[in-house]
């Protein structure tokens, strides 16, 4: 059977086999949808692990979805919420009529987040548990891949079914989100002390290789990204749960296999084993262009007179030879393609898929060092190193992270749009943040937060998600608000969108627990309502 696994074509039918079964899993088919008879039998999946390894790139490629068909679905997964509401893109045109970008929120659009996080990542989870009962580093990794997947549609709605899914029941409960976080960290704990045990006794077992996409099977890596993921959950409830985000971030960097802190540590999802991906973001923005530069990109990158631009972004066609962003919620007054010309990003087809960066953790640590926690060194030494990983990361080199570090005058720029000047932030405009890139330790602690969390999101572009996460739950970077707020007063124009409502299919296929998860909410379904880690003081 390794023959078999390094065949193209064969591999290629082994995913699409996993894809099969994923997507009718949840259904009274089951088997008749697997009885495909040009298909891969059974008694073939049970042979070297394959019943339970092909779910794993199944779930690799839906965290952030990046197969090579319906390249739509990141579009509406993600660009069309996170990616605009982060900071880092906005549509150049209107879509037809009122939408996300303006805050009138689209049902049709905000079901994806949740439905591929179901389809994709859960229903992957749900058979390689119950088909690796003998391949435990299976299950420890699908256990990783399931919060990677899952925290962040958490992210998005907050209250989601999590504890119980899979249990039989034909209704699925949601949990509060401080049950689903809690339960992430157990998730997180478990797999850990799962490949632990495992590397131990196993220290050159490879069976994971042939299905990995990300690590090719290195299961020191995998504790590596669990231990980093766990931290970046532990920052997260940091306003929420205060003890509990110190205990388990100082366990996260105290584990004897650290944490993702070289690029060659990065966690990348690629394309390989059969398995052919496309970032979904190429596709929105190169292929549909329906996505470009935002506003308030341009400014803080511009602004800081950042080297990472030209690695972010192409220049414009509006300004030839200057890069141009668009401001999001924006009037295109009749035309609804003005901005197509503003600047594209310079992601590849083939640019690997990002779940974290080394920097990523490195800023982490320097806020974990900043509130008082146990993070093995300070806050300034964490955020210069975060700045110098990410300058690596995109082959710019020591002498201008440290020309950019010492640099205490820049700040965020002034926005001119080439089109309608009423979109314009001024040089004097309270939009615009005043932090400089170098470190001052006689700065408050909120300014020192602020200086983190601004490098930290320029660092993990282009995730939008996680980037729109960290702005709710800090209020950094300054972030330009929508110039259109057509919410209906359901959403704070100056505090932004803080989530998207529940999932329009739930409310048809699982009404009465889709009910019950609006009173965990703990306020209205609708964009304007906090979650449960959004807790920072206004």
């Amino acid at each position: 059977m390794r023959t078999l696994i390094k065949n193209t074509r064969l591999s290629a039918a082994i995913f699409a086999a996993a894809f099969v079964m994923v997507q009718s899993s949840c259904t009274k088919d089951f088997d008749k949808y697997n009885s495909n008879p040009n298909g891969l039998t059974e008694e073939d999946l049970l042979k070297d692990n394959i019943s339970s390894g092909i779910f794993i790139p199944e779930m690799q490629v839906n965290i952030m979805y990046c197969k090579t068909n319906e390249d739509y679905i990141y579009q509406l997964q993600q660009n069309l919420n996170a990616d605009i509401f982060s900071g880092y893109f906005a549509p150049p045109g209107d879509f037809g009529g009122p939408n996300n970008s303006t805050y009138a929120l689209k049902n049709g659009w905000n079901l994806w987040p949740f439905k591929v996080g179901y389809n994709g990542v859960m229903n992957g989870w749900r058979e390689v548990s119950k088909r690796a009962v003998t391949n435990p580093q299976f299950i420890a990794v699908a256990n990783i891949l399931k919060v990677e997947g899952m925290h962040r549609v958490s992210d998005i709605y907050g209250p989601i079914p999590y504890s119980k899914f899979g249990a039989g029941a034909l209704a699925t409960p949601y949990d509060d989100q401080e049950t689903v976080y809690n339960t992430f960290f157990k998730d997180l704990d478990d797999a850990i002390k799962s490949l632990t045990e495992f590397v131990t006794k196993n220290p050159s077992d490879n069976s994971l290789n042939r299905f990995d996409l990300v690590y090719d099977g290195n299961y020191i890596q995998w504790i590596k990204f669990a231990n980093s993921l766990k931290l970046r959950l532990a920052i997260r409830i940091a306003y929420a749960n205060p003890s509990l985000a110190k205990t388990k971030a100082e366990e996260a960097v105290n584990n004897s296999y650290g944490l993702l802190a070289l690029n060659g540590d990065n966690a990348l999802v690629k394309s390989g084993k059969g398995v052919p991906t496309r970032n979904g973001l190429w596709v929105d923005d190169l292929s549909y262009n329906d996505t470009r530069m935002n506003a308030s990109a341009e400014s803080i990158l511009k602004g800081f007179k950042d080297p990472r631009l030209s690695k972010y972004f192409m220049t414009s066609k509006v300004i030839p030879g200057d890069y141009k962003g668009v401001r999001s919620g924006i009037s295109f007054s009749g035309k609804p393609d003005a901005y197509l010309n503003s600047s594209s990003s310079t992601l590849k087809e083939n640019t690997p898929v990002q779940y974290m960066c080394a920097a990523e953790v490195a800023f982490l640590r320097a806020e974990g060092a900043l509130r008082g926690w146990s993070m093995g060194g300070s806050a300034q030494s964490f955020y210069e190193q975060g700045v110098k990983i990410s300058f690596e990361q995109y082959t710019l080199g020591s002498s201008d992270a440290s020309t950019y570090l010492n640099n205490n005058t820049n700040t965020q720029a002034p926005y001119t749009d080439p089109i309608n000047a009423a979109n314009n932030v001024t040089a004097n405009s309270p939009l615009l943040s005043k932090t400089t890139v170098k470190w001052d330790e006689s700065a408050s602690m909120e300014q020192k937060l602020e200086r983190i969390i601004t490098q930290k999101w320029i660092a993990i572009f282009p995730d939008g998600q996680e980037a729109w996460s960290e702005f709710r739950r800090t209020g950094y970077p300054k972030i330009f608000p929508v110039v259109n707020n057509q919410s209906g007063g359901t959403i704070n124009t100056e505090k932004q969108i803080r989530r998207l409502p529940f999932s329009e299919d739930e409310y048809k296929n699982n009404q009465a627990e889709v009910t019950k998860a609006v009173s965990l909410l703990g306020g209205a379904d609708n964009g304007g309502t906090k979650l449960w880690w959004d807790k920072k003081p206004n």
